[in-house]
């Protein structure tokens, strides 16, 4: 009997197959999930030599160099090396595009680490490979946010090259922290902590040529001082209300009422696919489900609020998930009621397109005092 993680494979696979073998049209993001799903058909044995060349024959001008480069590597998977070669031939980098919010969830980052992988399994001499892997070393640093695709497939790929890499020459290094030893290091992964981080860190090697690869990672406590609302791409607004819906200060509330929260969010950037709202909430503060019946509805809510992908309420958060127009606010109203008597912080009400960090905005703090009915 086939283990669950067999089956579940087989029936990915399978599902990949139907998916291909459905389709005789492809444009845009069906033709790239289409090549991909032919990229991972040939490296599970189940190449799809019709498929493929239906590709190559009618849509070679339409791949881009990572969905080239893929399509490559399948054919050279089944057996068709010189495929690769021909497919790959002038491509040294791939085409710089805006991140996806939605669709296929492309980006530049996620389809340079593709390019990346194609040639690292089906060509790892090619010339291409060193600048791909020190461009992705680069992007880390400059891209602040990673989402999840940019990181499982710059996983996938650097995964592969460093598994080749065990096979080179020894060879070995030193950390200098100023002009003291931190200690050495080889082949094999070495961990340093309690790095100072007042004076200047260096990484030396020595002996045979070899690509080294090293993690500095700093922590700190964010100072009050340090705070700022923030914003690039989403604009958030939130404000607390009365039953009446005037507004209410949280300097003087008493303990039993009834708070409205009214967030108001808009995309400056385009129309945005998944993003989630996080409306924090001070400890004093609980959230009134309104899933439940008993639960008050107020008239000037009604027919606000949009219609989200998902709504996760939890004790000290409100996590909305919802699609956004472009340069169209969005007004989500949420009953709270304060339980608590006592001064609590209010942390900032904040939003985030999931699979572009980068788009974000952070509004402002601010504390409520909650006092004893």
């Amino acid at each position: 009997m086939a283990s669950v993680a067999a089956r579940a494979t087989r029936w990915a696979l399978d599902f990949l197959a139907n998916e291909v073998k459905g389709q005789t049209n492809f444009s845009g993001y069906s033709l790239e999930r289409v090549v991909y799903a032919l990229y991972v058909l040939a490296r599970a044995d189940r190449a799809d030599w019709a498929s493929m060349n239906l590709i190559r024959q009618r849509y070679l001008e339409s791949l881009e160099s990572h969905t080239r480069a893929l399509l490559g590597a399948a054919f050279a998977t089944a057996g068709d090396v010189r495929a690769l070669e021909n497919l790959v031939e002038g491509i040294r980098d791939v085409e710089s595009i805006e991140r996806q919010t939605g669709q296929n969830l492309g980006s530049t980052v996620r389809n340079r680490a593709m390019l990346l992988l194609a040639l690292v399994e089906q060509s790892p001499r090619d010339s291409r490979i060193p600048g791909l892997v020190d461009r992705l070393a680069r992007d880390s640093q400059t891209h602040r946010y990673w989402n999840t695709q940019e990181t499982a497939f710059t996983f996938l790929a650097l995964g592969q090259f460093f598994q080749r890499q065990i096979g080179q020459p020894d060879y070995s290094g030193r950390v200098m922290v100023g002009d003291r030893l931190l200690g050495t290091f080889g082949k094999e992964t070495v961990y340093f902590g309690d790095i100072p981080a007042n004076e200047p860190l260096k990484v030396e090697l020595e002996g045979a040529s070899a690509s080294v690869f090293y993690l500095l990672s700093s922590r700190g406590v964010p100072t009050d001082e340090a705070f700022r609302p923030e914003s690039n791409g989403i604009e958030v607004k939130r404000e607390f209300l009365s039953r009446e819906g005037s507004p209410v200060s949280l300097d003087d509330v008493v303990q039993g009422d009834l708070i409205v929260i009214k967030t108001e969010i808009r995309s400056v950037a385009g129309n945005m696919e998944n993003v989630v709202l996080q409306n924090l909430l001070a400890s004093g503060l609980e959230v009134e489900n309104p899933r439940l019946s008993s639960t008050e509805r107020l008239p000037f809510m009604v027919g606000s609020n949009p219609d989200p992908s998902f709504l996760d309420l939890r004790d000290d958060r409100i996590l909305v998930f919802l699609d956004l127009p472009d340069k169209r606010w969005q007004t989500i109203y949420t009953l709270v009621r304060a339980v608590t008597p006592g001064s609590f912080r209010l942390p900032p009400v904040q939003a985030e397109a999931m699979y572009n960090p980068a788009l974000m905005a952070r509004g402002q703090r601010g504390s409520v005092q909650v006092r004893p009915r």
